[in-house]
């Protein structure tokens, strides 16, 4: 057998096994009746929900538009050692103003907000802020329309934090967060359009699996040329 499908097929061996245990434990893509009330609402994963404000589905989106709403919802197991932590979510255009005041989502370890993920208190753009980060820190985007993913790793605390239309920033902030729960919330005249949230949790790739795997891919490409 060619050493270059070897190294391959260990590459994608790896790959798999890496993300075998990889579980998604919240999601919700509010694919319910117009109407439905958030507050008691199942999500498709974790949940249910618990919400102040009156905020109701419409069209497959959450809107806070016209007051503050705050609602959460627990995942079905916490973030622990060796894992780490990705947050998803879909934002619409929102019939207010999501760069007024705040708008966003929400890490927790029981009942304390730890991370924020969209636009921090009048900050002018999306961005990130909470304890665990340290400051806000933000990206200077401000399409609404867009795709937000928050990464976190449980041991080093590194994390990162991209939009759909290009924009990123990372760093580190506090190690050993067990976020177990989140909660989407706006104020100060803030407001959000949710399409869909999801939080996925899954073991971080030993650092030789890393290494294969960088090993198998360059091989491939060696073998294209």
């Amino acid at each position: 057998m060619n050493t270059r499908i070897v190294l391959a097929a260990a590459a994608s061996t790896l790959m798999v096994g890496a993300y075998a245990n990889a579980a998604v434990v919240f999601a919700d893509d509010f694919d319910d009746p117009n109407g439905t009330a958030i507050d008691g609402k199942g999500a498709d994963v974790g949940g249910p929900w618990s919400e102040t404000g009156g905020a109701v589905v419409n069209g497959g989106i959450v809107d806070t538009q016209g007051a503050a709403r705050t609602a959460f919802a627990d995942f079905t197991s916490a973030l622990g050692a060796g894992e780490v932590l990705t947050l998803t979510f879909d934002a619409a255009e929102t019939g207010g103003n999501f760069f007024d005041g705040y708008a966003g989502v929400s890490l927790f370890i029981g009942g304390t907000e730890r991370i924020f993920v969209g636009h921090p208190n009048l900050s002018g753009s999306w961005g990130v802020d909470g304890g665990a980060i340290g400051a806000a820190l933000t990206t200077g985007n401000t399409v609404e329309d867009n795709t937000a993913t928050f990464t976190y790793t449980f041991d080093t605390g590194a994390w990162t934090f991209s939009l759909s239309t290009g924009e990123n920033i990372s760093g580190t902030g506090a190690a050993g967060e067990a976020y177990d729960r989140l909660r989407f919330a706006n104020g100060n005249n803030g407001d959000l359009a949710i399409d869909s949230l999801e939080v996925d949790i899954s073991p971080v790739p030993e650092p030789g699996s890393l290494a294969l795997l960088a090993l198998g891919g360059l091989t491939m490409l060696r073998r294209r040329r």
